[in-house]
């Protein structure tokens, strides 16, 4: 006996591993009779689900809390765990060491698990799939990993895990920049000697990039536009960004997170065919944000590094006052009585 049964993601629990809720059925006119033998085999697959659901259930849970012996007790005394980089934990004593140890440290995730296949071989496997979620704080993403699990059925009727492999990130795009919502918003920057940057950032409408548009303004070389966007990069595994200006020149560069600050490598070319490359660092500063730009070359040349600092733009006065105050378009701003 062989049989797959996908479940939809959207009909799991958070904390679930399997669904234990019957499988969707045709309706009266579309469905025959079912025979004895039929109606027993379904009522031993939603058996089975079931027992699944709640030994799933009890992994979030003693996971949860931190409980290394229940997690070893999940598994089949051979039971073993392969990690993504195919390190490989064989046996209950290994499996419950690693938790452990892993659980005395610090900045341990909150798990959960979404199914998506469940796939039975003969009537004592099951294979399944799915995606383990961690959490490890409201302002940090939410890690994601596919996973694959072989559970064997014991002599009781429980089941217990024989197998599992961790088979890729799969963590999405939008988690991935949830570290840099905060730059989401408006900025300003006016400097001593005459520049001004007026910048808007925001999400893209599946919240998978950052978007932002920049005028730059020079008391010397006049006015700028500026386009970027924040992301994922899959070919160099890391948030990157690409700019663009209206002259026609651009760059590009890799993002990595140093506690709350991020280091960026940039490299780029001018509208005139000049190579730029600079290494900067962007630090969080309250309501500021820093740019630190240092080891700039410009067509082979060292150029002076810089700090910038941007304030979130104050709002328009007239957006804080009551659109009787403001007066609606079309109509005249209200006047204080007697006047």
């Amino acid at each position: 006996m062989k049989i797959r049964i996908p479940l939809h993601p959207g009909a799991l629990p958070a904390l679930a591993l399997l669904c234990a809720a019957s499988l969707p059925t045709l309706s009266a006119q579309e469905t025959p009779p079912a025979t004895p033998a039929v109606e027993k085999g379904q009522a031993e697959i939603d058996k089975a689900l079931e027992s699944l659901g709640k030994a799933a259930e009890k992994f979030v849970t003693t996971f949860n809390n931190k409980d290394a012996a229940a997690i070893a007790a999940l598994f089949t005394p051979l039971g073993e765990i392969v990690g993504v980089d195919d390190q490989a934990l064989v046996g209950r004593r290994a499996i419950e060491d690693y938790y452990r140890d892993f659980f005395a440290g610090e900045n341990i995730p909150q798990i959960a698990l979404e199914a998506s296949d469940v796939q039975f071989v003969g009537v004592d496997l099951a294979i399944e799939t799915g995606q383990l979620h961690l959490t490890y704080a409201d302002d940090e993403p939410v890690r994601s990993v596919a996973y694959s699990v072989t559970h064997s059925k014991q002599a009781d009727g429980s089941w217990l895990i024989a197998a599992s492999r961790s088979l890729s990130d799969a963590t999405t795009l939008s988690e991935r920049i949830k570290p840099l919502h905060w730059m989401v918003g408006e900025w300003t920057l006016e400097s001593e000697d005459g520049l001004r940057i007026d910048m808007v950032i925001d999400l893209d409408d599946r919240e998978n990039f950052l978007l932002g548009e920049a005028l730059i303004t020079d008391a010397e070389d006049g006015a700028q536009a500026l386009t970027l966007r924040i992301g994922w990069n899959p070919a160099t595994s890391s948030v990157y960004w690409w700019t663009f200006d209206s002259e026609g020149g651009n760059a590009a560069g890799s993002w990595a997170q140093r506690g709350e600050d991020w280091l960026i490598s940039s490299t780029g070319v001018t509208a005139d065919g000049e190579s730029s490359d600079s290494s900067q660092a962007l630090v969080r500063d309250g309501d500021s944000m820093v740019w630190i730009a240092t080891e700039r070359m410009l067509a082979g040349e060292s150029r002076p590094d810089f700090t910038y600092r941007f304030v979130r733009r104050a709002p328009d006065p007239l957006s804080l006052l009551s659109p009787e105050a403001a007066g609606e378009p079309g109509q005249p701003a209200a006047t204080p009585e007697g006047e």
